[in-house]
């Protein structure tokens, strides 16, 4: 029968979980040079999320054997992925709207999608071509700090994660009182919202089978992390529209100027120009953008008014205390 993690010494079980979490990372990094396995990069940044946030929330037994260099990079070398996993999420999501364009918005649809196709074939090509070597350099070093011999005199992973919890969701409810609160600043409390729910699921996640339900915890959870990442793509895609229409608009303008110089001002081909207008493309999107946006944010207001967050709040309280019971029985 497998040894319950919650009784187990917390430094032990951190630096378990850390040969895991990097173990997972190694998988995906070498699944990257498979340009047909589209799920690659995301479990490699799952995995390194995860190893980011065990590194962060048990800090105290990790500065033993891990400095502060180490855990750096492993948190720039996740961040180094994020441009092409927002891009992916963008081009799904053009897609999803291109039986709804019409005929004048199609120059600025196309132009849109040809902009994030580039740049999605720039990141995976940089991403193959750096990020094994990169990843391979960092575990080796990272996992021979982890082969070295450490005294395991420390509390139960049970009462230390119990601690982290509590703590971790009175953050998160705090975030989620922002959302609903009319401070102007809703989509800044969303974004912070989200990222308290992910320390929290990934703090919950190796715990969750000593807890009654404790998947279903984790399950609930995600289901409200989805609901806000979605908000939160959609804000980063937004701020990325309002670029690419002053890149396309300078374009135009370049290409108009460009024809009237070498073309009489009734050429067929300057008033071709004059009519192939990106603007109308790039509108439509922002609209479709901001529609969506208002209605999960509707969706989610709704949620939490409802008491669909106090509720989890409560779940997870009855779970700690069950952890906490764990990390003191005897082993």
């Amino acid at each position: 029968m497998k040894k319950s993690l919650a009784i187990q010494p917390a430094a032990r079980v951190v630096r378990d979980l850390a040969r895991n979490y990097l173990d997972q990372a190694a998988q995906a990094a070498h699944r990257l040079s498979d340009p047909q396995d589209t799920e690659a990069l995301h479990d490699f940044r799952v995995a390194l999320r995860r190893l980011r946030s065990l590194l962060a929330a048990h800090k105290t037994f990790v500065k033993t054997w891990l400095p502060k260099k180490l855990r750096r990079r492993v948190k720039e070398l996740a961040a180094g992925t994020g441009l092409a996993r927002d891009t992916e999420v963008q081009i799904a999501w053009m897609k999803q709207q291109h039986g709804q364009v019409k005929s004048h918005q199609r120059p600025g649809y196309q132009w849109m999608m040809a902009r994030l196709e580039q740049r999605l074939q720039e990141e995976y090509q940089d991403l193959h071509e750096t990020l094994p070597d990169a990843f391979r350099r960092l575990n080796k070093r990272i996992q021979g700090r982890l082969d070295l011999i450490r005294d395991d005199d420390s509390p139960p992973f049970g009462t230390v994660t119990a601690a982290r919890l509590l703590a971790s969701a009175e953050d998160f409810r705090r975030q989620l009182q922002r959302v609903v609160g009319d401070d102007g600043a809703a989509d800044e409390a969303v974004h912070q919202a989200r990222i308290a729910g992910k320390r929290l699921r990934y703090l919950l996640e190796p715990v969750a089978a000593e807890l009654e339900e404790g998947k279903a915890l984790v399950r609930e959870l995600k289901d409200m992390q989805n609901l806000m990442g979605e908000i939160h793509d959609i804000q980063v895609f937004a701020q990325e529209l309002g670029e690419a229409s002053e890149e396309a608009g300078a374009e135009r303008l370049r290409r108009l100027i460009d024809l009237s110089l070498t073309l009489n001002p009734d050429h067929p081909d300057l008033e071709s120009a004059r009519r192939q207008d990106e603007r109308a493309g790039l509108m439509s999107l922002a609209r479709e953008l901001h529609d969506r946006h208002e209605h999960l944010m509707s969706r989610l207001k709704a949620k939490l008014l409802e008491g669909e967050g106090d509720s989890f709040l409560e779940h997870l309280a009855t779970g700690v205390a069950r952890l906490q019971q764990v990390g003191t029985d005897p082993a």
